[in-house]
């Protein structure tokens, strides 16, 4: 919604289908999104797109979205996101592997949009493209993925 009147439009139509609606407000800023494998979080990646947001088009069907690896924060701010990605992953109980997407609003300050306990793990996904960077092959993740899985059972 771009101001009230369209606010309370989509309030109602939602209400249509449940009597629980949520809003929340627009973060305009940069987003990023943290791999954990463990109890690590893997490198940040930065998703840039021209899009209004990183939408189902701008992951798999734009040419134009950036994935950016390094992210381009210094060493300090990665490391609070990262201590962030793993904060927010162990707030919802999650474990082993998954994703942390975060926007840092104008004034830098980080907002977790989204814990992904089951993220994609195809050649285009994101946990895949993060685990590359530090040198991890695709097939070397998943090995990882099912070792730490066997020991938590």
């Amino acid at each position: 919604a771009h101001d009230i009147d369209e606010l309370r439009l989509a309030w109602h139509k939602a209400a249509e289908y449940d009597s629980q609606v949520m809003a929340e407000s627009w973060v305009t800023g940069a987003e990023y999104t943290g791999a954990i494998l463990g109890r690590e979080a893997l490198p940040l990646i930065k998703l840039e797109t021209p899009h209004v947001f990183y939408d189902y088009d701008a992951k798999y069907h734009a040419d134009d979205t950036r994935y950016l690896v390094p992210c381009g924060l210094d060493a300090e701010a990665e490391d609070e996101l990262k201590t962030l990605v793993v904060r927010a992953f162990d707030a919802v109980g999650a474990e082993g592997w998954g994703r942390v997407d975060i926007l840092t609003d104008d004034d830098g300050r980080p907002w977790v949009i989204e814990v992904n306990t089951v993220p994609g793990m195809t050649g285009h996904s994101l946990v895949p493209m993060a685990a590359k960077a530090v040198g991890i092959d695709f097939d070397e993740l998943v090995w990882r993925i099912l070792a730490q899985t066997m020991e938590t059972r």
